[in-house]
């Protein structure tokens, strides 16, 4: 019989913890679950599941679109939102962008929108009915 694991946490690496953890709890409604000086831990309204900030000395931002030649993404968050516009303002007025690039097909409406946090990791805002 295999162990119990369940996943706890996503941590994101980045220059300033404190800083991307604030952007976080705002845009989810989080609460801070755990701070030290080079590491910060956000809850997520309604999961067992956190994300975490961590400090690395020598990060770089990932470039959206990636390229073979630049800092690539290891992975991106994907949230549901039921008004994409709405979610897109607000996460812009946290201090998210916007990059020109986007990936949806314009056939069958705007099922998704990716974003980057302040620290330039890439998550999308995806179109959730109910």
């Amino acid at each position: 019989m295999s162990p119990l694991i369940k996943l706890q946490s996503v941590v994101l690496d980045c220059k300033s913890p404190a800083e991307l953890a604030k952007f976080y709890m705002s845009l989810l409604g989080g609460k801070i679950v755990y701070e030290i000086e080079y590491f910060v831990a956000v809850s997520i309204p309604g999961s067992v599941i956190s994300i975490s900030c961590q400090f690395d000395e020598d990060y770089t931002p990932p470039i959206w679109p990636g390229t073979s030649e630049e800092q690539m993404k290891m992975v991106h968050l994907d949230f549901a939102v039921q008004d994409i516009e709405a979610a897109v303002q607000f996460a812009v007025s946290l201090g998210a962008t916007k990059p020109q690039t986007q990936y949806w097909q314009p056939d069958f409406g705007p099922q998704w929108i990716t974003l980057l946090d302040p620290a330039g990791h890439p998550f999308c805002l995806c179109s959730h009915e109910g």
